[in-house]
């Protein structure tokens, strides 16, 4: 539970296989465990073995990524044979005398698993606590591992948060020691990792102890107690990382850096394609603030209070980002000491989003509908090397798309202008219509058949261009012979 991997930024332990000597020592590993994580209700470790009569709906529990147990512990039945890609640790707490077996066992933690520690966070390694001496046995010669390990998402959440609220006074202030306390307290003082520091522990969970705090104090909140385990009600990981950026952003705020447009720029990515999600209801409630969040005006004096409502109002959302979208609440900014060296200090740049760009780009190109080059498109026109000379001055020289070299960084070099600004207008009804017409003239459709031609020219309205491909999906979801051919 301290140095095994972990996944959800460190707050949660890595899928995990004991391999117990017999029942009985299994039936004590998992009794031990409960006994110090009493808050997890004796799911989150479990025996599975022959001796369960549960053991195959465990087995299957276990190999779902989201489902408990996360601990298995096992004699003989998870050695060979079991895939779960989301293992990242092996315990030998018993001695193996087959090579073949330990080699299969050691297997358990090979196989591959795609996003295991975020977007685009592959696995990559797994972790052996070899307490038998196996390797020694077999004369493996690997190295041990003494990788620091990193700070949980919690860890990290609790340090900010202590930080900030010695920049900032009044109700945020109050609000951010109550969180604090309320973390300390809820610490279980029989866990093994809440003993060592109990004194400490006792001492803030008093309410009155953190009205005011020396230096010294906050060092050892910050050593000592902010990466210990809490009893308090689980919170999704995305929802901690967001409460992280937003902490990150007030600091910002009070000590101006230019860390202050990155994590501005990531909240804003993030409500942009929030507002893509006004059919979801509780969206729909916050769409006022989302839209309104993205104006510069918004962000013109920001103060860690107006944040801290913003944070409240929307950090139950971010579960609904786009998954693509949610690197940016996985970004971390991290403080390395390196060399150190004198430097000119550039003058200060605005950051850049791709996400605010593109949404830059398409209300432009959107606003300049009249445009004779873009009313062709839209109405299905050929173009000639004229209009298209004219587009591209129109749009290259603007300074919402700013030059070729930034919209081809977002959009890429092969994009087609022609096809990108129909993508945005989409294509005239009656322009669509007249496409089909004398496709539907000529031929004597049914009446589904004629509807599947209306969705098609609905969807080149709305869209302005369509995949080949949708063609099929949009026959496979009209009743049995609609379409013809």
């Amino acid at each position: 539970m301290e140095k095994g991997l972990k996944i959800d930024g460190g707050d949660r332990l890595g899928k995990t296989i004991i391999f117990a000597r017999n029942h009985q020592h299994a039936e004590f590993i998992a009794e031990r465990f409960n006994a110090n994580y009493p808050h997890y209700k004796g799911e989150f470790c479990q025996v599975i073995d022959s001796k369960n009569p549960y053991a195959q709906n465990l087995l299957d529990d276990f190999s779902e990524s989201d489902k408990q147990p996360t601990i298995a512990v096992s004699v003989d039945m998870l050695d060979t044979g079991v895939d779960v890609p989301e293992v990242v640790n092996l315990v030998f707490f018993k001695p193996v005398y087959s090579r073949i077996k330990f080699n299969q066992m050691i297997g358990r933690g090979t196989r591959l698993c795609k996003n295991l520690f975020g977007p685009s966070l592959d696995k990559q390694e797994f972790l052996v606590f070899d307490l038998c001496s196996n390797f020694d046995y077999f004369d493996q010669e690997i190295a041990e591992s003494n990788a620091k390990i990193p700070e949980s998402l919690s860890a990290r959440l609790f340090k900010r948060r202590l930080e900030l609220s010695q920049s900032v006074t009044s109700a945020l202030q109050e609000s951010l020691l109550n969180q604090l306390h309320q973390q300390v307290a809820s610490m279980p003082k029989d866990n093994f990792l809440v003993r060592p520091h109990l004194e400490k522990v006792e001492e803030f969970s008093q309410r009155s102890r953190w009205n005011h705090l020396t230096e010294d104090d906050r060092e050892a909140i910050a050593q000592s107690l902010a990466g210990l385990p809490d009893s308090l009600p689980d919170e999704s990981h995305l929802t901690k990382r967001f409460d992280l950026l937003c902490v990150k952003l007030q600091l910002a705020i009070l000590n101006p850096t230019r860390d202050f447009e990155l994590l501005r720029d990531k909240v804003r990515d993030l409500s942009s394609n929030l507002e893509q999600k006004a059919n979801i209801p509780m969206v729909a409630q916050k769409l006022e603030l989302i839209t309104e969040m993205q104006q510069e005006e918004w962000w013109r004096d920001p103060t860690p209070e107006s944040i801290e409502r913003l944070r409240c109002d929307l950090r139950e959302l971010v579960e609904f980002v786009d998954r693509s979208t949610q690197e940016i609440v996985y970004t971390d900014f991290t403080d390395e000491l390196g060399e150190l060296r004198e430097a000119e200090v550039p003058t200060a740049t605005p950051a850049f989003s791709r996400e605010q760009y593109r949404k830059k780009v398409e209300t432009y190109i959107r606003s300049n509908e009249n445009h004779v080059t873009i009313a062709k498109l839209k109405r299905n026109l050929p173009l000639t090397n004229e209009d298209l000379t004219e587009l591209e001055k129109m749009l290259f020289s603007s300074d919402a798309i700013e030059n070729r070299d930034k919209f081809e960084e977002v959009y890429g070099e092969n994009m087609s202008l022609k096809r990108f600004v129909r993508q945005i207008v989409g294509l005239d009804r009656k322009a669509a219509k007249e496409a089909f017409s004398k496709y539907l003239d000529t031929n004597n459709f049914s009446g589904n058949q004629i509807r599947f031609i209306e969705n098609i020219i609905d969807y080149l309205t709305q869209n302005g261009v369509m995949s080949p491909g949708l063609l099929y999906y949009m026959k496979s979801h009209l009743p049995t012979s609609t379409v013809r051919g």
